[in-house]
């Protein structure tokens, strides 16, 4: 090998090596900065946060969700829009008395959404759907809650994907794809998010003067704890009432007019079952014997239980549209508390059971609150026909 030739394998050896360091180079480059905008930027970005709790609520992560959802603020406004038409179809109401509650549900809001919040942090922690209690259980503020949650649709609406988000300044928006499970009807809500960090700190930004000229140095701001890009507000949740609730409303409709028969027919059967079982505990002394104990019992056991279950059997061959659902399970409820009361009533009497008695009761006051409620959406009942007073 001559001189030249040895010096030029040389030299492109050498080329080859500063190629292959330039490469591993720009390579760890890549990584490390990939690694740098993921964990220092995209993490600090709404989308991250959107798409974190999206996950977060699919997998039931409860404290990442509520990291970036502001409850509070979230339920006032969703309030505001779901109360906005509570009475429109409460056909009941005279134009006075719903001004007086519209007025009356402004007064009460702060107490209406700290519920709303409870309900849904509890839904968050266990899976389930339960009532506020408190101010805000039965009906102390004149509506009942649970009608209020099936009305506001949080209880049977799936979020699907997060669709888009787009930065504005200082606050962004998203878009997600969800859908009411009872319609299967598809809706993109819209949230306004802001970063609501507030562990931050300014350099410069002061004022000074020279010559008698106002100068300021521009500021700078620093984010000591990181972002927080939190829901503030759904922004068209409206439009998603809109667009689901009519169609509800109709299939409500639809089977409160194929059962009215039965219910009709069955109302009047148990109002002559109620003559005989006030007839058959008729006493002088206000007492009933033995065998008027026995009677009732009987009477119960063979007549006004078997005429329930024959009425909720003629309801279960009716079919039921997804918007009443609601209403359909709460007649099935009803229906079965009420025959655990008479039972634990034919119990009480026949053994002289106090405890018995006291589980019959219990039971039918039950039983009067599903048929409070179903009453109601039969006929679009918003609130009780008094005004409560403000505690």
């Amino acid at each position: 090998m001559d001189d030249y030739t040895w010096r030029r394998r040389l030299s492109e050896r050498r080329k080859r090596r500063e190629r292959e360091r330039l490469f591993v180079i720009f390579c760890f480059l890549m990584i490390f900065g990939g690694i740098f905008f993921y964990f220092f930027v995209y993490t600090k970005t709404p989308e991250y946060a959107m798409r974190e709790m999206v996950t977060a609520f699919k997998e039931g992560d409860a404290n990442t969700f509520r990291r970036h959802v502001d409850l509070n603020s979230v339920t006032l406004k969703a309030y505001d829009d779901l109360t906005s038409d509570l009475f429109k179809y409460d056909t009941q109401l005279s134009d006075r008395e719903r001004s007086l509650f519209e007025n009356f549900y402004v007064l009460i809001r702060r107490q209406m959404c700290k519920g709303a919040v409870k309900v849904i942090n509890t839904y968050l922690d266990t899976g389930e759907w339960t009532l506020p209690g408190e101010i805000l259980k039965g009906r102390q503020l004149g509506v009942d809650y649970d009608i209020l949650l099936d009305r506001s649709l949080i209880r049977h609406t799936s979020f699907l994907e997060l669709e888009e988000v787009e930065i504005q300044d200082e606050e962004a928006t998203a878009t997600f794809s969800i859908v009411e499970e009872y319609s299967q009807v598809p809706f993109v809500l819209k949230v306004t998010i802001k970063d609501l960090a507030n562990d931050s700190f300014n350099i410069g930004g002061k004022e000074f003067e020279i010559f008698g000229r106002k100068f300021k140095f521009p500021g700078l701001s620093f984010n000591l704890g990181g972002s927080d890009w939190k829901i503030v507000s759904v922004d068209n949740y409206r439009g998603y009432l809109d667009t689901v609730s009519p169609i509800l409303r109709q299939n409500l409709a639809e089977y409160i007019d194929n059962t009215a028969e039965i219910v009709s027919h069955y109302n009047g059967i148990f109002e002559e079952e109620q003559d005989v079982f006030i007839t058959l505990q008729k006493s002088p002394s206000g007492i009933m014997t033995t065998n008027q104990r026995t009677e009732v019992a009987d009477f119960i056991k063979n007549t006004v239980i078997p005429t329930l279950e024959e009425r909720q059997d003629e309801l279960n061959q009716v079919p039921i549209p997804q918007g009443a659902q609601f209403l359909a399970s709460l007649r099935q409820e009803s229906t079965r508390v009420t025959i655990l009361a008479w039972r634990s009533y034919i119990k009480g009497i026949t053994e002289n059971s106090a405890a018995d008695l006291d589980t019959a009761a219990s039971l039918h006051k039950q039983e009067m609150i599903f048929d409070q409620r179903a009453e109601e959406i039969v006929h679009n009942s918003a609130v009780a026909r008094k005004l409560p007073e403000l505690p």
